[in-house]
């Protein structure tokens, strides 16, 4: 799975650069244990930092870049630091910039995010939970614990609720072109908040016009629009059983059709039956 993550991520990197990252510079904001920065590395970035406010993370990545033998590592450093802290430490501006798993645990997350833009120079590559719920064009306020250590720390946090909302965000940072990579929905049982409906969104967002013309866009409908259909399909199956059962006497009752025709109409019961069992786990 990691390594998949690894080949797909650099695929996408090289629908933007087709030479690769040759002589860039690359920021990952919240880096983990540093992975994209190493890989980053791969491609010819020239300088990668990454931060990461918690330092358990930073002592895994700090950890990868003495041992790791499978790529070169110079130039990759890694510092624990507060998102908030990044204009006042006088760091250079930044080719790319990646702002992956952070948007959505942030107190404020139009400053946190213009911190991380007002230090990239070409590319910014936004990766967040969605609350798939509610209409585009908003930000949904929460909470979440700050124990756990893939949480935030403030205990205050918000949901984009669409590509509307952030892409409006982005474009007011400076960056015209942007793409929806992908908006997909999160299976209920992974998402944190039993009743609410959580996605996935990644946005890239470029400064330099024409960047993104080589770059597929796999843009996925709003969940809203999926699930009217589900719950379309799901009513039109149950209305399809209910004159099938009608047509075959009932579930109790003795059938009225001749044997050849009772069984064609069983099957088609027995398969919209199905259909229906897997949408319903689909909403």
């Amino acid at each position: 799975d990691f390594l998949s993550q690894r080949e797909w991520w650099i695929k996408m990197m090289k629908q933007i650069y087709p030479e690769g990252l040759e002589g860039r510079t690359f920021l990952d904001c919240a880096c983990n244990c540093g992975a994209y920065c190493f890989w980053a590395k791969e491609i010819g970035a020239s300088r990668c930092f990454g931060f990461d406010v918690r330092e358990h993370w930073i002592e895994q990545a700090r950890f990868l870049t003495r041992n790791r033998t499978v790529a070169p590592t110079e130039g990759i450093s890694f510092e624990t630091m507060d998102l908030y802290d990044l204009p006042n430490r006088g760091l250079e501006p930044f080719d790319v910039t990646l702002f992956k798993g952070i948007f959505y645990h942030l107190p404020d997350p139009i400053t946190g995010l213009k911190a991380a833009a007002d230090l990239t120079k070409e590319l910014l590559i936004l990766d967040t939970t969605v609350r798939m719920d509610l209409p585009d064009g908003m930000l949904a306020i929460s909470g979440e614990s700050s124990a756990p250590l893939m949480s935030g720390v403030y205990d205050l946090n918000w949901f984009p609720t669409g590509p509307k909302v952030l892409t409006r965000i982005l474009n007011w940072m400076g960056f015209p072109e942007t793409r929806v990579n992908y908006w997909i929905l999160v299976r209920p049982q992974e998402n944190p908040q039993h009743g609410k409906r959580f996605g996935r969104m990644m946005i890239v967002a470029s400064r330099k016009e024409g960047l993104l013309e080589q770059f597929e866009s796999v843009e996925k409908p709003p969940v809203q629009n999926q699930q009217q259909e589900l719950l379309k399909s799901l009513r039109k199956r149950d209305r399809r059983i209910e004159r099938l059962e009608r047509q075959l006497g009932g579930r109790d009752q003795k059938p009225r059709q001749s044997t050849e025709k009772q069984q064609r109409l069983m099957q088609q019961r027995q398969r919209l039956i199905q259909q229906r069992q897997r949408l319903r786990r689909r909403t």
